[in-house]
């Protein structure tokens, strides 16, 4: 555990033993019990923090980094024979491929001291998975050793300085200016140079699937019936339900009409007035009503799936396209959203293309090849397997696609003009990235993954159907507790959806170079045979 996580834990056990001594104390008096309340925790974080960075023959120094994700342990220590570096994390996202180590003995350094960062400098280290970590503004230090220079923005770099030249004597001073070089933080990208494409006969496109109107209507009435029409008989025909809870699937019709040409989530809309229906059925004896409402999410997503990939899709409904890797894809009205599943490391947010700004949309077939996604993460492609393949400057995909044909003929109908690109600089697009990261990472099990951001809107749902119960009881303490809650929530959603979008479609740093070959006519990796 790293020294920013002592202090919490001190903390979190001080405060359990303050609360026990006031228990065991039993004094009802404010000014014996205060101070143990507020000055145990108080001490021993306190002294958590001034040993935190001691150890027995090591220091540890962190490096500076703002804002400081929970797991951010990066570091480096000063121990008994020299300094061992340890990263992991960049942008805030954890590598993967573990963390990469670089160790340096005392008999390795020839000089140290201290500069000013300078903008646009090269990384400082490069992570196992191939991104590189940015030197933040601020005072840094400079390690000349026998294999080169070596950046540290480290906290306290005076104290690192004065620490390093009192075990290493006759140290000079490092005088050399900042190398300044492209930023490779979200990964190497892959050689810009393909050899010319051969085209090859791809498997026949086959778009089966009922008409539009065939899709409309029996998705529709599924999903209706499980979101409005179960819940409303089920109340209507249980004796003392009181009429104004039927709001409840008013208001989950409201939000399917809102949500209908996005079918994936027709399942968890159905879910919306399930709670508080099954409250009043227990409190009013519909008991033979409960199991029939476990068909409600059941018949919203039997409706969604009525929009899978295939013919007669239209242009606003979007469909979501499962990929070989556990990724998905979503063909949305005006743009494609890459969705890593949740078994990846590390939290990488997704990853979106306006499909106005589109110039290559090529299925093909490769071996099996490594390739990389901006932001660091490698999946495997290829083996003979379709393949689509998207550019829209400067990003480039390529996605393990079953129905690569089909799915190319489904992003060319939707194709429109071009967006015009965000402005933004690099400080700014690092303050996003990292800020995008975070919001895009949980803990399961010990181990961080990406999750999503739908979470609020769940707990909405919940708070809103306590909201609804208590106002239709009457309980205005509730109610003023809940309601306020649930507008919180929706707003924080509405808040960060439209800063995700934005992170969303800028994966790459302002002014990056193209990922990779783009020319339609060359392969953007070895062995890649377009189909005809």
């Amino acid at each position: 555990m790293k020294p920013h996580h002592w202090p919490l834990v001190a903390l979190g056990v001080s405060a359990a033993a303050a609360i026990t001594i006031v228990v065991v104390v039993g004094s009802k008096s404010p000014a014996v019990n205060m101070p143990i309340l507020l000055g145990i925790p108080l001490v021993a974080t306190y002294l958590a923090h001034l040993v935190s960075k001691r150890a027995p023959g090591k220091v540890l120094f962190e490096f500076r980094v703002d804002p400081r994700p929970s797991w951010y342990n990066d570091a480096v220590e000063v121990t008994d024979n020299g300094l061992e570096i340890t990263a992991v994390s960049g942008g805030g996202r954890v590598a993967s491929s573990g963390p990469r180590k670089v160790s340096y003995g005392f008999t390795d350094l020839l000089g140290i001291s201290t500069r000013p960062a300078v903008p646009g400098e090269a990384p400082w280290l490069t992570l196992t998975d191939g991104r590189g970590l940015p030197v933040p503004a601020g005072e840094v230090v400079v390690l000349r050793t026998t294999s080169g220079e070596q950046v540290l923005p480290v906290e306290e770099p005076q104290k690192f300085v004065s620490l390093v030249r009192s075990r290493v004597s006759g140290l000079a001073e490092v005088h050399s200016p900042a190398s300044v070089a492209e930023s490779n933080e979200v990964g190497q990208a892959p050689p810009p140079a393909g050899e010319i494409a051969t085209p090859v006969q791809g498997p026949a496109v086959s778009l089966a699937g009922p008409p539009l109107a065939v899709r409309w209507l029996v998705g529709a009435v599924l999903a209706l019936t499980g979101t409005v029409v179960l819940p409303a008989v089920a109340l209507l025909t249980t004796p003392g339900v009181p009429q104004i809870v039927l709001a409840a699937p008013v208001i989950a019709g409201v939000v399917w009409v809102l949500n209908r040409a996005v079918p994936r989530v027709w399942g968890r809309v159905a879910l919306l007035a399930v709670p508080v229906s099954v409250l009043w059925l227990l409190g009013k004896g519909g008991y033979l009503w409960i199991p029939a409402l476990v068909l409600c999410p059941v018949l919203g997503h039997l409706g969604g799936r009525m929009f899978r990939l295939g013919a007669n899709l239209g242009r606003d409904v979007e469909v979501r396209v499962p990929l070989r890797d556990g990724a998905s894809l979503y063909v949305q009205r005006d743009r494609l959203v890459h969705k890593l599943n949740k078994s990846h490391d590390g939290g990488v947010h997704p990853q979106a293309l306006w499909l106005g700004d589109l110039t290559v949309v090529q299925p093909g077939t490769s071996d099996v090849q490594p390739w990389q996604l901006p932001g660091g993460l490698t999946t495997r492609v290829g083996g003979g397997a379709p393949l689509l393949r998207l550019v829209a400057r400067p990003q480039q995909w390529i996605l393990p696609a079953a129905q690569a044909g089909e799915l190319a003929d489904l992003i060319r109908s939707r194709q429109g003009t071009p967006v015009q690109p965000s402005s933004m600089s690099l400080d700014e697009w690092r303050r996003l990235h990292v800020w995008a990261v975070r919001q895009t990472t949980g803990i399961r099990r010990g181990d961080y993954v990406t999750s999503g951001i739908g979470w609020r809107l769940l707990a909405a749902a919940f708070t809103g159907s306590f909201a609804l119960m208590f106002l239709v009881l009457g309980l205005w303490i509730g109610a003023l507790v809940t309601v306020p809650l649930t507008l919180g929530l929706l707003a924080d959603w509405w808040r960060v959806r439209n800063r995700m979008r934005l992170a969303e479609h800028n994966p790459l740093p302002p002014g990056s170079r193209d990922w990779g070959e783009t020319r339609p006519d060359h392969a953007p990796l070895p062995g890649w045979q377009p189909y005809l």
